[in-house]
């Protein structure tokens, strides 16, 4: 059966160059520039129809010899705004621009002012997220996320507050969903949440007030199929507010919240490349597992009697690749409880860093990289009162992919995206 995916199909790209010419006065006299640095900072973007707006700034350090023969340093910041049409776009769409400064020109007219063209290059591509049935072949082995399951859920949430002062009309009350958290469990979505509200009434001297409110939620949706682990997206939707004003401060209000879910598994399948749907996947460079151990030796802050218990997990995970490599580094956070000489249980964190690196031939920097981090065993050993022996086996598993642009055959036709 061909699988069903979310996949990115390419609505169009394109590239745009833009100059950038600046005088700058420096903050000291200069017999010559060493050298000029750029980067790209702040960069937003907005998608229009058949547009993509692109705003940000160019970051510069010049760094310059001055009279004194000393080097010199001043930054400059260049806000910029430019645009590029690609047919079909539109608002809510999903969009990647790579930036690259191509050229950097400058000239000394005197010892204060200086004279600098950058020339900044803009790659866009415009993508919507869709679903597709891809036909298996033997093309490229891409890694996709399967569709597991999908739904929708209306929640009405309903509660009274007490105004802070008396009101004798409500003007206007706007909401949004904030701290959203998801759990997938066995064929089952889990969603917790608040409604940040923003209340504005006319009190009884008719001046208009304001009063904020957060408004807890939770809810479950069910989606056969789902398990722990799997990837799922939630996209919620305040759909009505309606309000009724009980008496001066009391007010009543209901909120029509809808939430879509959809629940997707990393696969790797090897598609059939031919007339179909243009697609940004991401193609399988290589992979691998490594197994390391994280050995270390602790000092308690009290004297204990027995080690309960230890929880450890992977936190602030970093990856680069490099040629025919990754580099890896975090760090072990640990929860060690254990009883003292009180018969009091007593818990004590700690951050143990850890470093490896795995072979993976055909990386190069620039390629994407999936580390997923499984805690295997935690060993630990009571060396005396105050002194914990520990040993962590973490196993990592490693995918190096590359983004690449693929016509690939699909089950059916698919819209206006089927060529």
């Amino acid at each position: 059966m061909d699988p069903l995916v979310r996949a990115e199909v390419v609505i169009g790209e394109g590239t745009k160059q833009l100059l950038l010419e600046t005088n700058v006065t420096l903050n000291r006299p200069a017999i010559k520039i060493r050298n000029i640095t750029a980067e790209i900072r702040n960069l937003t973007t907005e998608l229009i129809q058949d547009k993509v707006i692109i705003q940000g700034v160019l970051h510069k350090q010049i760094f310059f010899v001055g009279e004194d023969n000393i080097v010199h340093h001043q930054s400059e910041d260049v806000p910029f705004s430019t645009f590029i049409d690609i047919f079909g776009t539109e608002p809510g769409m999903n969009i990647q621009v790579h930036p690259v400064i191509e050229t950097i020109l400058f000239s000394l007219i005197k010892p204060t002012l200086l004279h600098q063209k950058v020339v900044v290059e803009f790659f866009v591509k415009v993508t919507e997220s869709n679903q597709l049935n891809l036909v298996e072949g033997a093309g490229p082995l891409v890694r996709l996320d399967q569709v597991i399951g999908e739904g929708t859920k209306q929640e009405l949430l309903e509660d009274t507050v007490t105004l802070n002062v008396p009101a004798q009309k409500i003007d206007d009350i706007t909401a949004e969903i904030r701290d959203l958290t998801i759990e997938v469990i066995d064929d089952k979505v889990i969603i917790q949440g608040i409604i940040h509200k923003q209340i504005f009434f006319i009190g009884l001297d008719n001046i208009e007030y304001h009063q904020g409110e957060d408004l807890e939620f939770s809810t479950f949706l069910d989606i056969p199929g789902a398990t722990s682990g799997m990837d799922v997206v939630v996209e919620p939707t305040i759909e009505f507010i309606h309000f009724e004003l009980l008496d001066e401060n009391t007010l009543l209000q209901k909120i029509v919240v809808e939430f879509f879910v959809k629940v997707t598994e990393s696969i790797q399948i090897n598609v059939m490349l031919g007339p179909g749907a243009l697609l940004k996947l991401d193609t399988v460079v290589g992979e691998d597992t490594k197994q390391l151990l994280v050995e270390n030796t602790s000092t308690l802050s009290q004297p204990a009697i027995k080690i309960r218990e230890i929880v450890a997990k992977i936190e602030r995970l970093m990856a680069e690749v490099i040629e025919d490599k990754v580099i890896i580094q975090g760090v072990v956070h640990k929860q060690i409880f254990f009883i003292n000489e009180d018969n009091l249980e007593i818990h004590q964190s700690e951050d143990v860093p850890f470093s490896t690196f795995v072979d993976i031939p055909g990386a190069v920097p620039g390629m994407d990289v999936r580390i997923k981090p499984v805690i295997e065993t935690v060993l630990f050993e009571l060396l005396d009162r105050t002194t914990l022996r520990q040993k962590v086996v973490v196993e990592l598993f490693i995918k190096v992919t590359e983004s690449q642009q693929l016509q690939v055959q699909v089950a059916a036709p698919y819209g206006p995206y089927y060529f």
